[in-house]
């Protein structure tokens, strides 16, 4: 069976030093796989939403070998690794925007811009980010210019001028000026930016669009360190809308290509999307020193339930691929904090099918997907629609082949030694039948239910009562077996 979420960070297996030069250069490659767009409303039960077509789960997987996490690995690789002190986000001529994170002493790592259909900058709580603006993007017109920003949810807007106010003698523009700004300590989710100018009649513009904002990678983080013993350790838990850490040695790849690299990039994919590039070394700084390793800290999308990783090395005209044999380093991603995204809340408060569902009962978790459904995530898996039948029957098998046993009664108390799945049912619509399954829910170590609601978001919610009502109808059937204790990966 698949890793349980929020138990256990799955590391595959690393290239030993005896794995061969070659084997370990075959490149992986992440393979983009599009995700259909996500319904705004579906208040109908799974097999009537019709989100995907609904597939049958059967077998099970191995489970990740447990073991106790050593110290920190990215502390041996300092001061060789490097994190950033500091971001700046360049907004350019025509349109083009540039990101760069700074480390003292050492230069600076340009990163990579955004799509353009979302935040185009990076930056991190509780550091400075720095905004400059091309003057030709300035008017001739504007007499005052100044950045505004605040942090998406629940920020204040700020302005802070980008010009002293004395203008270039051959075009009459105002002179830009760096706008320098330290984000909250406890800062997340993303700053949003725009460009406001006044004119001389006293007339406001603010220039935005979602590629002016820039994803704040928040305090809470889990560090990936790949050290030069081809082991990989996860230091602390991967979870959607934390900040993932990159702690790479570049020995390993100058063993590989058998020179010392001066270009290494990391791949970094998340769902089956295309790849994000980072590199990894730091540019000199003009003093010539050498440049030293960059430790980027990256916001993980709150979508984000798994994710892929390689790297690539140059030096000296020749390449390398540090790709687990070419299938890559595989992670999955665990939920994301109570409520990191407040609008999972909303849409479901907006809903009418669940009268019981009041917004102190209940957090969101996740976002809406049709990546996988409820019976998908009661099983541990978040990337397929899983959907035996209508029939108690159906589901009595399926949970069967998982090693569920169902209990005589609607059992819902809370027994630390076991895992719980309650499923629900309606009466047929025709008035005649065996009852149809609508729904299922896994009870929590704490004694609570989560549940992904069709297409809609996963949440947390006190009682099994919660969902009653004319959607999903009632709880029907409850299904047990041992609980499994957490699991560490190395």
């Amino acid at each position: 069976m698949s890793n349980r979420i929020g138990r256990s960070t799955f590391v595959p297996p690393t290239p030993t030093p005896a794995a061969t030069a070659q084997e370990r250069e075959r490149a992986g490659r992440a393979t983009a796989q599009g995700t259909p767009a996500a319904k705004a409303h579906v208040d109908q039960f799974e097999t009537r939403g019709g989100a995907r077509k609904a597939s049958l789960l059967t077998g099970t997987s191995a489970q990740a070998a447990r073991a106790e996490l050593p110290p920190s690995k990215a502390a041996d690789l300092q001061p060789r690794v490097h994190a950033a002190t500091g971001y700046a986000a360049h907004f350019g001529a025509n349109g083009q925007r540039g990101g760069t994170a700074f480390v003292d002493g050492q230069g600076s790592v340009a990163l990579p811009p955004g799509s353009g259909r979302g935040p185009s900058f990076h930056a991190e709580a509780g550091k400075p980010l720095t905004v400059t603006l091309d003057p030709s993007r300035v008017m001739k017109s504007t007499e005052k210019l100044e950045l505004v920003w605040r942090t998406v949810p629940g920020g204040t807007e700020t302005a802070i001028p980008l010009s002293d106010g004395t203008r270039d003698p051959a075009t009459g523009k105002l002179n830009t000026i760096p706008a320098t700004f330290e984000l909250p300590q406890d800062a997340f989710g993303l700053v949003r930016m725009s460009i406001r100018t006044t004119d001389a009649s006293g007339r406001v513009s603010n220039q935005w669009d979602p590629s002016y904002d820039a994803a704040v990678a928040p305090p809470e983080a889990a560090t990936v360190v790949f050290s030069d013993d081809w082991k990989t350790t996860v230091e602390g838990s991967l979870r959607a809308g934390d900040t993932l850490k990159l702690a790479y040695d570049k020995d390993r790849l100058a063993e590989l290509i058998g020179k010392t690299p001066s270009d290494v990039v990391a791949s970094v994919s998340f769902n089956g999307e295309p790849p994000i590039d980072v590199p990894l070394t730091v540019t000199p700084d003009a003093e010539g020193k050498p440049g030293a390793m960059f430790m980027p800290s990256l916001k993980i999308p709150l979508e984000a339930t798994q994710m892929s990783l390689w790297f690539k090395g140059q030096g000296e005209g020749a390449t390398g691929w540090d790709s687990s044999f070419g299938k890559n380093f595989q992670f999955d991603i665990g939920t994301a904090r109570d409520d990191a995204d407040p609008g999972w809340k909303a849409e479901m408060l907006r809903s009418k099918s669940f009268p019981n569902l009041t917004e102190e009962k209940f957090v969101g978790i996740g976002p809406s997907t049709q990546r996988y459904n409820c019976i998908a995530w009661t099983l541990g898996v978040r990337d397929e629609w899983v959907w035996p039948g209508t029939k108690v029957e159906d589901f009595d098998k399926l949970y069967a082949d998982q090693g569920f046993k169902p209990l005589d009664t609607v059992d819902l108390s809370h027994d630390p030694n076991l895992e719980k799945v309650v499923i629900y049912g309606l009466e047929p619509r025709s008035g005649t039948g065996p009852l149809e399954v609508t729904h299922g829910a896994l009870m929590d170590e704490q004694g609570r239910f989560t549940s992904k609601i069709g297409t809609q978001p996963l949440i947390r919610h006190n009682s099994a009562d919660d969902l009653s009502g004319p959607s999903y109808g009632e709880p029907v059937r409850v299904y047990v077996r041992p609980r499994q204790p957490p699991v560490n990966a190395s």
